[in-house]
C-alpha cells in the first residue's frame, strides 16, 4: 500500500493559537492605525495632514460645475488626476470654507469612509489574487483546500505584512493606490484565469484614474495579445470620455481636459512652462520622489543632503542618464520575458509584476506610497517558491529580497535615515524585488502536472 502523502509543514491545516493571535493583533493594529488617520485627516487638528482632501474638493467641484484643476483643498494643494476619480468620490465631497455644505457629507466622516474602503481595496485585491493562484494550481491539494488554513493565510498575509509600510503611507495620505493595487490584483487574476479583455479592462481603468498604469498595457504590446490591449483601450475610453461626459457633459469635460493638458501634461513633456503644480509634482527637490531621475540627482549632490540642503535642480545629462538607466532595466526585463519557460498563471504574472515595480521609478516623481503595487509581484514569488514545495518556505534569496524591501520602507520612515530616503533606499528595495523576479523568470517552469495553455 502506498503511504499517504506527508504533511510535515501542516500547510493544510489550520491555525495554530500563537498564529490566531498574530491575525488579532495586526486587526487591532489597523483599527488603531484608522483611528490616528482619522484625527490627522479628519479636521481635528490645525492643518489636515492628508492628500484626500484635494479629491473631496475636486468632487465638490464637479458637483457645482466648476473646474476641478483650479479649485484647492485646506493647504493649497491642487487636484492633479484624470476627472474620473472624481467623479467617483462625488458622495465623498467636501466644500471650501464659506461654500454651501448641502448634501453633503461631514468631512470626517467621509474620511472614515475613504478609509475603510481603501483596507477593503486591500484586503479583497489580495484575496482575488490568491484565490486565482490556488485554483489554477496543478496541485489538487492546493486548489481544494480548507479555506483559512495556513497556507490560504499565508499566501495573503506573508505580502501584505512585507508591503505594509507602503500600504501604511498610502493609506495615512489617503491616497488613491489602493484602489490602483486592488485593479493590479484583478488584473493578475483575470490573467491566471486566462480572461485577458477582463485583465486589460482592469489595467486600463488604473490608467484613467491615474495615468501612469498604461504603461502596463507594454505587457499586452511585447506578448501579442491584442484582447488585452483591447480591454485596456475600452477601459479608457469609458473611464475618460464617456463617464466624464455623461457627468460633467461634453463642454465641462472637453474644457477640463484642456485644463489638465495645460497644467500638467505639457509641462511634464517641456511643452510650456505653467508652474501651478511645481511645488507639488516638478519640482523634484520639494517633492518626496525615489525616481531614477531624483535619485541619481540626490547620488550625485549627496553632499547637499548631509548637510540638510536642498540639491540643485536635474540637469538635462542626468534626465537622460535616468532614462537610459531605466530603459536598460526594462530591455533586459523584455528580453528575458522572451526567453522565459513558464506560462502558466504564475509565469503571466511574474512578467507582470516585473513591469510594474520597474515602472515605478520610471515615472518622473515616484512617491515611497506607490510601492504598495509591488504587492501582487511578492505573492507571485511566493507562489511560485510554493507550488515546488508545499513546507511553504521562503528561502534565504528570496527572504533577503524581501526582508530588503520591508526594511528600506521601515527605515526611511525614521527621522534618523532622511539621508537613505533620499538615496533612494525605497528604490533600491523595489530592484531587489524585481531582480528576484527575473531570476525566478529564468528558473521558472510550468509545473508537470499543470496542463500549458496555448497562447
Amino acid at each position: 500500500m502506498m503511504k499517504p502523502q506527508s504533511r510535515r509543514s501542516g500547510a493544510f491545516d489550520p491555525l495554530n493559537r500563537l498564529e490566531r493571535s498574530g491575525l488579532g493583533l495586526l486587526l487591532a493594529g489597523i483599527i488603531a492605525f484608522g483611528v490616528v488617520t482619522e484625527i490627522r485627516s479628519g479636521g481635528f487638528l490645525e492643518r489636515r495632514m492628508t492628500d484626500v482632501d484635494t479629491y473631496f474638493r475636486a468632487a465638490w467641484a464637479v458637483r457645482v460645475h466648476r473646474d476641478p484643476y483650479q479649485v484647492t483643498d485646506s493647504n493649497g494643494w491642487h487636484y492633479n488626476y484624470p476627472p474620473l476619480l472624481a467623479i467617483l468620490l462625488y458622495p465623498l465631497a467636501d466644500a471650501p470654507a464659506g461654500a454651501s455644505r448641502a448634501g453633503l457629507l461631514p468631512y470626517p466622516l467621509s474620511v472614515a469612509i475613504w478609509f475603510i474602503l481603501s483596507v477593503g481595496f486591500a484586503w479583497v485585491g489580495t484575496c482575488w489574487l490568491a484565490r486565482a493562484f490556488e485554483k489554477t494550481s496543478p496541485d489538487p491539494r492546493v486548489r481544494d483546500q480548507p479555506r483559512y488554513c495556513r497556507r490560504w493565510w499565508a499566501l495573503r498575509i506573508i505580502p501584505l505584512l512585507v508591503c505594509l509600510p507602503a500600504l501604511g503611507r498610502a493609506l495615512a495620505r489617503g491616497q488613491v493606490d489602493v484602489l490602483l493595487l486592488l485593479l493590479l490584483c484583478a488584473a493578475g487574476a483575470l490573467l491566471a484565469y486566462h480572461r485577458r479583455l477582463g485583465a486589460g479592462f482592469c489595467i486600463g481603468l488604473a490608467a484613467a484614474l491615474k495615468l501612469f498604469p498604461g504603461f502596463l498595457l507594454l505587457y499586452a504590446i511585447w506578448r501579442g495579445r491584442p484582447r488585452i490591449l483591447l480591454g485596456g483601450v475600452l477601459a479608457l475610453a469609458l473611464g475618460m470620455i464617456v463617464v466624464p461626459v455623461l457627468v460633467m457633459g461634453p463642454h465641462f469635460t472637453l474644457a477640463a481636459y484642456q485644463r489638465f493638458n495645460q497644467v500638467l501634461i505639457e509641462p511634464a513633456l517641456g511643452l510650456n512652462h505653467n508652474r501651478s503644480r511645481g511645488k507639488e509634482l516638478f519640482d523634484i527637490n520639494r517633492t518626496d520622489s525615489n525616481s531614477f531621475e531624483a535619485v541619481l540627482n540626490n547620488t550625485l549632490h549627496i553632499g547637499a543632503l548631509v548637510k540638510n540642503q536642498r540639491p540643485p535642480a536635474p540637469t538635462r545629462p542626468e534626465k537622460i542618464a535616468a532614462w537610459i538607466i531605466g530603459l536598460a532595466l526594462l530591455v533586459v526585463t523584455l528580453q528575458l520575458e522572451r526567453r522565459r519557460r513558464g506560462y502558466d498563471a504564475v509565469g503571466r504574472n511574474l512578467f507582470l509584476g516585473a513591469l510594474t515595480v520597474l515602472m515605478l521609478p520610471m515615472i518622473p516623481i515616484c512617491h515611497p506610497h506607490y510601492f504598495c503595487l509591488a504587492l501582487p509581484l511578492v505573492m507571485v514569488l511566493l507562489e511560485a517558491r510554493w507550488r515546488r514545495d508545499q513546507t511553504l518556505p521562503i528561502g534565504w534569496p528570496l527572504g533577503a529580497a524581501l526582508g530588503f524591501f520591508l526594511l528600506s520602507h521601515l527605515l526611511t520612515v525614521l527621522p534618523p535615515f532622511r539621508l537613505l530616503r533620499g538615496l533612494g533606499l525605497v528604490t533600491y528595495g523595489g530592484l531587489g524585488l524585481w531582480l528576484a523576479c527575473l531570476v525566478t523568470m529564468w528558473r521558472y517552469h510550468d509545473p508537470p502536472a499543470a496542463t500549458r495553455l496555448l497562447e
